[in-house]
This record gives C-alpha cells, structure tokens and sequence, in this order.
C-alpha cells in the first residue's frame, strides 16, 4: 500500500495511527515528529535552517528593541548594547549577574529589570530609573528667628531634573519663640541627582508642603520665617519600584514579579512604587506575565489565570482551565500576525503549554490552537520569538 507523504498538516502525537491520515478532496497526513524541518503553509517539508556560532562572548538575554532594531543583553554582570553584525558590545551599565533579567520599552527608552535594580537607556547613556531613599534630613531649632512657637517638620525628596524621588521620612523638631530652623541635608551618592526639595509643614501641622529646591549636597540652610509653602508632598509612604523577572509596560505602569507577586509602580510614575497595595500575591509562583487591553495573563505552575481589569483597582482574578504553560516562553503578538483572535485589532498574548501554543485574547479567552494533536510538551523554561509569521519557542534540554 502505498501512502502519499505529501502534503503534510503538521505533527499530532495524539491521535491513534488510523487518525493521522485524512483522505477526502484534500488529503492530508500527520506526522509523528518532524525533526530537523519545517512544515510550510502549504504542506510541504523544508530543511531546516542551520546554525553557526558567531561569537565567543558568553551574551545571555538577549533581546532586540522594537523600536530601532537595538540589540541588548548582558555579559556578565554588565549590561551592553550588541552589535549583531561583528558581535561586539558597548558597556551600558553594572546591573548584576542573573536569569532574571528582562527589557522593556518606556516612553521611547529601553528599561531592564536586573539584580541590580532598574535602569533606563535614552540612546547614549545608561542611569538608574530609581531614586535610593533620601535619608531624613538633621533639624535644629535655634534661637534670633522670626518663627512662631510650636512643632515643624521637615523632609527632603531628590531630583534628577524634573523627576523627584520618594518623600524622606520626616524630622519633627521644637521651636521657641522668635527661633529658626536649621536644616543639613543628607548626603547624596547619586551622581545623577541634580539637586534636593524641602518640604515643610506649617506650626504645629502634619502636612508636608513644598518650601524650595537646593542643589545636591547642598550646606545648611536656616529658615528664619516660614516661606509660603507649595503644594503637598505627592510621594509620602512610597518607596523605589523594585526590580524583578518579566518587566512589562501596561497602561502606565510598569509591571514586575517575585515568586508568586505582581507588583506594580504607580501610574505614570515608573520609578515609584506603593509597598501597602502596589501588589497582588498569587496562589504559585508566577511563570510569565503579558499584558493586554483588558487585563494582564499570568501563568501559574499548572493553569494560567487573568487578572480582568483597566486598573489595579478594579481586578478580577479568573482562573483558566490550561494546561501547564513553559515558564518564560511568553510573548505578545501584533493583530496580523494572529487574524480574528486579535479581536478588532488588538494584541494577543501567547506562550507554550503542555499541548502547544496557546492564545490568550485581549478579553480574557483562551484559544487552546494544537489542543488534541499535541501533548507532552514540557520544560524547565522557554524563549520565544516571531519570526515572519512563525514562532519559534526555544526550550531547556
């Protein structure tokens, strides 16, 4: 008997042998395994693509940026700017040496989430996104001022331009009658710190509100009379946006993991992040996050699950019935490369499970693509990528 090879429909490692061939006006075969080729559009098999090595430098994580066609990565504990056309690298900056280490675009600059903390590449140089928190400023109360008597406190926020750090904790001093305030500011190691903001409060008040801008390291000043004050501190009780795996952008925010929590900054401010609600603990340890229009996929060690939502506020958690998804083998695709399940033209999440790809719409549905030809998928972690109308997901061995 003989059975035609061509053309093929793909490869189904589930159904029984008798299933694998269809006959009909449009014959079709299904193959076991195709090692080593791949199946086009039309049935037919092709060869493969080779591999050769191009460099020796031990680069990992790399990435390429949508917006330029920039090539990062890291080498060591150095983050660096690729060129893939030689293979060799620009030193951006000190970021720690890890796996979990993830790139984003903001605002038309490259971030990366490192061991170290964040950092941001505007095109020429590479600085740290965040702030260190400003130590709390030394407040003395000195007589031959024209104070009136009671309680003041101070604090202190860094600048770098017209980006301003957290608010220091405050320093709440006593002052007698006809005193002044004298206050040191702490010292600042940031080379990219321009400059310090005092905050005041009124006589005996809790309000802190803005009393002027100084340079960094800037000496004591004396406040003999309260000057008028500016509007209230905004980044009381924040703290810097912590770094983590799978840094992603979503309506304003920028997004992190740790283990089994989401965290995320505060919204249009990137570098800021609130340690009392900015998070959501999840019931595993999260696996990959993508981002969509109408809320964010989360993988979990044996399911998936989508926070529903327009704001941090407003979720709603679903659990998903799928299978288990391949940690790290997440991306998001643009509408045409995945037709009528971007539905209207939005972006649709993807990634590897135990019975292949799965889409992940921007309303929270999920498209199960190779669910009954495929099983058995299964790894420690993937790296997927889109290239032309095909993705490629690279596993661990």
């Amino acid at each position: 008997m003989e059975i035609s090879l061509l053309p093929m429909a793909g490869i189904n490692n589930v159904a029984e042998d008798a299933a694998l061939q269809r006959g009909g006006d449009a014959p079709q075969l299904y193959v076991r395994d195709a090692v080593n080729v791949d199946i086009t559009e039309t049935g037919l098999a092709q060869l493969r693509s080779g591999v050769r090595p191009v460099t020796t430098a031990a680069y990992r994580n790399l990435w390429q940026s949508p917006l330029h066609g920039d090539v990062f990565g890291t080498l060591g504990n150095q983050w660096v700017r690729v060129d893939p056309t030689s293979w060799t690298h620009e030193a951006l900056a000190t970021i720690g040496e890890g796996d979990d280490v993830s790139h984003e675009v903001l605002n038309n600059r490259v971030v990366v989430s490192g061991p170290a903390g964040l950092f941001v590449f505007d095109g020429s140089s590479a600085q740290r996104l965040t702030f260190d928190s400003a130590a709390p400023p030394m407040v003395a109360a000195l007589g031959g001022g024209s104070l009136a008597a009671g309680t003041y406190g101070a604090a202190v926020a860094w600048l770098r331009g017209d980006l301003e750090s957290q608010t220091s904790e405050a320093t709440f001093v006593e002052v007698g009658e006809s005193g002044l305030l004298r206050v040191a500011f702490p010292l600042c190691m940031d080379p990219s710190v321009t400059g310090v903001r005092l905050y005041l409060t009124r006589q005996d008040g809790g309000e802190l509100a803005r009393a002027g801008d100084y340079p960094a390291n800037a000496a004591p000043v004396d406040v003999p009379l309260l000057p008028e004050l500016g509007r209230p501190a905004q980044f009381r009780h924040l703290s810097p946006m912590p770094a983590g795996a799978f840094l992603r952008y979503w309506r304003g925010r920028l997004l992190t993991v740790r283990l089994n929590v989401l965290r995320w900054s505060e919204a249009m401010g990137y570098h800021l992040h609130d340690e009392r609600h900015g998070f959501l603990q999840m019931p595993q340890r999260i696996t990959f996050i993508e981002p969509v229009e109408g809320g964010i996929w989360i993988g979990q060690v044996d399911h998936v699950a989508f926070l529903e939502g327009a704001a941090p506020e407003g979720f709603s958690a679903r659990r998903l019935a799928s299978r288990a998804p391949v940690p790290r083998s997440s991306i998001r695709l643009p509408a045409e490369a995945v037709g009528a399940a971007a539905e209207g033209g939005r972006e649709v999440a993807v990634w590897l499970a135990e019975n292949g790809y799965v889409l992940g719409t921007a309303s929270g549905t999920l498209i199960e693509v190779q669910a009954g030809t495929l099983k058995g998928l299964t790894s420690l972690y993937g790296s997927s990528v889109l290239a032309g109308r095909r993705i490629i997901t690279a596993v661990s061995s």
